[in-house]
């Protein structure tokens, strides 16, 4: 047989090293794989800036845009108001009371979701004082426990039960086009806890707050399915091109 031309072998030699081996294509995968899932994270949305209160911590959000309606005067937002009660503190065993001021004047607001219904609760034009809905202050709405929830109390505090929302107000607050304050701590909560027999324990919560633009949605179950069958057919192609290699 004539002899191979070294060169020849070389070159093919080093035509082959371009091509990284199976097990380096599929570290690139997972890295692209990795990144995307960073990035879907973070598409699903940031914290809402939070305001915090002997352990509690609270927020206010929306969604950045009035509801529509056909009323040229006023406008209705859809406002929420949360709270994490995991490293609460005090000695206050239920929250009975809960207000919010994002505007100077309201035309009129409603509960569109409360915890254990709206029917739990009963809204109040005005803020809060120690002896619960006090019926003043402009701009103000507070929601009172009725006796469905747990006998008029409200609801349970459960500290050390781990981070993340425990409760949620979803107040609809109609107002004068423009009236919605939305600069630094231009917002106020107030909140009242009680002890088991339902009487005002500790300090209210009185704190200015801030109203936060949610952009980012939680993701809807279909989302997550939709997720995870992209996942899994990425799966699929990295094995069949796995096997082709070797």
């Amino acid at each position: 047989m004539p002899a191979r031309n070294p060169r020849t072998r070389v070159r093919a030699e080093a035509g082959r090293e371009t091509s990284p081996p199976p097990e380096n294509n599929m570290k690139a995968r997972k890295l692209t794989l990795a990144a995307a899932l960073a990035a879907a994270a973070l598409a699903f949305g940031a914290p809402a800036v939070a305001d915090t209160f002997q352990g509690t911590v609270w927020s206010l959000t929306y969604s950045g845009s009035p509801l529509a309606d056909a009323d040229p005067l006023h406008e209705t937002y859809r406002v929420t108001l949360g709270v994490d009660t995991n490293g609460y503190t005090g000695t206050g065993s239920f929250l009975d009371q809960v207000a919010i001021k994002v505007s100077s004047s309201l035309v009129s607001a409603s509960l569109f979701a409360a915890p254990g219904g709206t029917s739990a609760w009963s809204l109040a034009a005005g803020g809060l004082n120690a002896n619960g809905c006090s019926g003043s202050g402009g701009g103000f709405e507070c929601a009172n426990s009725t006796a469905i929830l747990n006998f008029g109390k409200g609801v349970a505090i459960n500290p050390g039960n781990g981070v993340g929302i425990d409760y949620s107000w979803t107040f609809d607050l109609t107002m004068n086009n423009g009236a919605l304050i939305t600069s630094v701590g231009g917002d106020s909560i107030k909140a009242r806890f009680v002890n088991a027999n339902g009487a005002k324990v500790g300090d209210l919560v009185s704190e200015g707050a801030t109203l936060t633009t949610i952009t980012s949605p939680i993701p809807e179950p279909e989302t997550y399915a939709m997720l995870l069958a992209g996942l899994g057919l990425m799966g699929f192609v990295a094995r069949r091109r796995q096997k082709k290699a070797l």
